[in-house]
C-alpha cells in the first residue's frame, strides 16, 4: 500500500507539478500585480521568505525624469509603498501574524552599475499608528 501511495505522489508531481511551486507562482503574481499597480514605472522582481521577514525587490524606470523629480522618488514611493501595504487586507493579515515587508526599490536606468532607493521596513506597529 505504501508503494502504491508513493508511487502515485511521484506521478502527480511528474503530471501536474510541485504544490508548492504552484503556491510559490501565485503569490509571485499576486505581488506583482500588487505592487506593479502603485505605477507604472514600478516592475516586480522577485520575492523570499528568511524567518519572519517577506523580502521584496521592486525595479524603478527613472528614464526621462528630471533631477527635481529624482530627489522626490525616496520620499513619495516610500510613502506609496508603505500606504499600499498597510491598506491591504490580506498583508495586515500577515503582519499581525508576526511576519514583516522588508521593501527594496531599485534604479534600473541609472547610469551607473546599481542604485537603491531605499529599503523600507514595514511592520504591524508602523501601519497601525
Amino acid at each position: 500500500m505504501f508503494v502504491a501511495g508513493a508511487a502515485f505522489g511521484v506521478i502527480f508531481v511528474l503530471i501536474w507539478g510541485d504544490a508548492s511551486q504552484w503556491e510559490y507562482e501565485e503569490d509571485k503574481n499576486h505581488y506583482s500585480a500588487f505592487f506593479s499597480s502603485i505605477d507604472s514605472r514600478i516592475s516586480f522582481v522577485n520575492y523570499g521568505y528568511s524567518g519572519t521577514s517577506l523580502r521584496v525587490v521592486l525595479n524603478f524606470d527613472a528614464e526621462g525624469l528630471i533631477p527635481d523629480d529624482i530627489k522626490s522618488i525616496t520620499p513619495k514611493y516610500k510613502y506609496l509603498i508603505l500606504k499600499r501595504i498597510c491598506n491591504d487586507l490580506e498583508s495586515l493579515e500577515l503582519l499581525e501574524s508576526g511576519y514583516y515587508f522588508d521593501v527594496d526599490l531599485r534604479d534600473i536606468s541609472s547610469e551607473h552599475m546599481f542604485k537603491n532607493y531605499f529599503n523600507l521596513i514595514v511592520k504591524h506597529e508602523r501601519c497601525i499608528t
